[in-house]
């Protein structure tokens, strides 16, 4: 697995990083302006179990990428889902920018699974043949279309059409 690997946190990445690095100046304001020391220590667990999960939600989405092998299409956010979709399944695929504004990593939308990042997707997958999908409590739906967010929508599309 993993013959060519495509990023999708581009727009996510300087947001949590300035996150990770504001956190220390967090808790040594806190430390400084907080006479209580139970509270400090408190607060000083939040703020270090806040970095840590920062730094594990920037390691994952490194870690984790889309990618294409010789049998499919492996669609990823982080560890939070993972879709396999046969590559011999793909019809069409386009390039072009679509706002659904969904507030949710991935939805089923009239038989497209939509997988947004920053509430956008940039790349369209027109399958030949329906695909389950699971969406956990929201239920397993059939799916035609894929819209998705990929760093390089250009480098994404040409690869899928080899």
């Amino acid at each position: 697995m993993g013959d060519r690997s495509f990023g999708y946190s581009a727009q996510l990445r300087p947001f949590l990083w300035v996150f990770l690095v504001l956190t220390p100046v967090e808790i040594l304001l806190v430390d400084l302006l907080i006479p209580w020391f139970w509270l400090r220590a408190v607060l000083l667990a939040f703020g270090l179990l806040s970095a840590g999960l920062l730094a594990w939600l920037l390691w994952m989405l490194h870690r984790f990428k889309h990618e294409i092998d010789d049998d499919y299409l492996w669609l990823r956010y982080a560890r939070e889902f993972e879709y396999r979709i046969p590559l011999a399944a793909i019809g069409t695929v386009t390039q072009g920018m679509t706002s659904r504004s969904l507030n949710k990593t991935r939805s089923v939308v009239d038989g497209t699974l939509v997988l947004e990042i920053s509430n956008s997707t940039n790349v369209r997958v027109d399958l030949t043949e329906p695909q389950e999908v699971d969406l956990g409590r929201r239920g397993v739906h059939e799916v035609t279309k894929i819209e998705f967010w990929a760093d390089n929508p250009g480098e994404m599309v040409r690869a899928l059409r080899k």
